[in-house]
């Protein structure tokens, strides 16, 4: 399968690699972030009526908490504050999914997706031989991800499995693997940014711009049960109250509680619509944020470009992608 290549007269597309900040030292935390990734607990900066997620890869089990547990079996573990699993995101810019669109959060051409996603998830496979949980594929957001659980285990002299998180993370390896993702998406036209650089390309705002944007959403509204539907008669005096009542033209307590039972149900049919609209609306309007993202960035850079010194300005022509914030 191809990918085209972007022309001269565009920027390559940037590799986005993110590592959370946010350590599991606990079973409830890798819990926590399964639930997430499988979409079991409610996710505000997701479509409401997206893609459910793709599992592309498990240790073992069914979930990725199960299948980090599975790596965690045997890992010498030193205290209570050791880091049991790293969550990492894989991504790139909008424009390699969806070229010539960027600002239209949610659309994407499945074979740039699947091209993207089978050599990230080699590139994965190939960094954490024996460490890689799961691999999980995210469609209903504003730009395809990949999301990761890495088990920090490493085989010590002894050939016993050892928790450290440090030797697999720390900053001069977060360097290494910005670099080898890079080169990994080399093929499909996607590039890593310059090293040390600051964020100031107007895709990578607008990926890091709909994560933030999502922690100001609420949570998506829970539908209400639907209303219980009556029992038929029961017993012999119902049965025989209910054929008397048919035979004689009156209303019979069954045939009441279907007539409210039919009421209680259209309006629960409109509170389920209204709490519907409210989710895609909230949708709606984080993708708007997201894609009006670079251009308050690029408004509010020309505004300093102007206060600032002819000296000064050659900070202003900084360009790369954003740093790993996780």
């Amino acid at each position: 399968m191809s990918t085209p290549h972007p022309t001269a007269a565009t920027a390559a597309p940037y590799a986005v690699l993110r590592v959370d900040r946010r350590k599991a030292k606990a079973m409830a935390a890798m819990a926590a972030s399964s639930a997430h990734t499988m979409r079991e607990k409610p996710t505000p900066n997701a479509d409401p009526e997206g893609a459910a997620p793709v599992v592309m890869h498990l240790a073992d089990g069914k979930t990725p908490y199960q299948a980090a547990r599975h790596l965690l079996e045997g890992a010498e573990r030193r205290n209570r504050d050791t880091v049991l699993c790293r969550e990492i995101v894989l991504s790139a810019s909008p424009s390699y999914f969806r070229p010539g669109r960027e600002s239209m959060g949610g659309v994407f051409e499945l074979d740039r997706v699947k091209a993207w996603a089978t050599a990230s998830l080699a590139w994965a496979k190939r960094q954490w031989p024996d460490q890689l949980a799961s691999a999980v594929l995210h469609l209903d957001e504003m730009t395809p991800h990949m999301h990761l659980l890495v088990v920090p285990r490493v085989n010590s002299a002894a050939g016993v499995w050892k928790l450290n998180s440090k030797a697999l993370f720390d900053r001069e390896r977060l360097r290494e693997l910005q670099t080898a993702y890079g080169e990994a998406l080399a093929p499909l036209g996607i590039r890593r940014g310059e090293p040390g650089s600051i964020a100031t390309h107007s895709e990578a705002r607008q990926f890091y711009g709909a994560v933030n944007a999502a922690k100001t959403l609420s949570e998506r509204s829970t539908l209400p049960a639907a209303p219980k539907a009556p029992a038929n008669p029961s017993g012999i005096a119902a049965k025989v109250a209910d054929a008397l009542g048919s035979t004689f033209g009156m209303e019979t307590p069954h045939q009441r509680a279907i007539k409210a039972h039919a009421v209680a149900m259209k309006q629960w049919r409109e509170t389920c619509k209204d709490l519907r609209q409210q989710d895609s609306k909230a949708w709606e309007q984080m993708k708007a944020h997201s894609a009006m993202a670079p251009l308050s960035q690029r408004r509010h850079k020309s505004l300093t470009a102007v206060k600032t010194p002819i000296n000064s300005t050659v900070a202003l022509h900084r360009v790369g992608p954003a740093k790993p914030r996780r």
